[in-house]
């Protein structure tokens, strides 16, 4: 139990954190204004989304950069998935 404990307490952690995050998002009281009603929630989610958006496609170009320099296939591995969770995040930004 200990070594799967030692291997993956960071899997636990960042689902708690996401769980957490979802609930008090959504839960916690927010300014009251008129113009902007319940939408300031948003703002929890997309910000957040749209940060992590610019990190993952920056890894991206660095490791395409880094493929066109040197060919290897972990290289390009990297470049092609982070590319993919950039363009989930973007159309999750889109969303919010």
């Amino acid at each position: 139990m200990t070594e799967i404990w030692k291997k993956s307490w960071w899997k636990i952690l960042c689902v708690a954190l996401i769980f957490y995050t979802i609930i008090a998002g959504l839960l916690m009281p927010v300014p009251t204004k008129a113009i902007v009603q319940e939408s300031i929630r948003n703002q929890h989610f997309h910000v957040a989304i749209w940060f992590a958006l610019m990190i993952v496609m920056t890894f991206s170009l660095v490791f395409s950069i880094r493929y066109l320099r040197k060919p290897s296939e972990q290289n390009d591995d990297v470049a092609s998935e982070t590319a993919n969770v950039g363009l989930l995040f973007g159309i999750l930004g889109i969303i919010t």
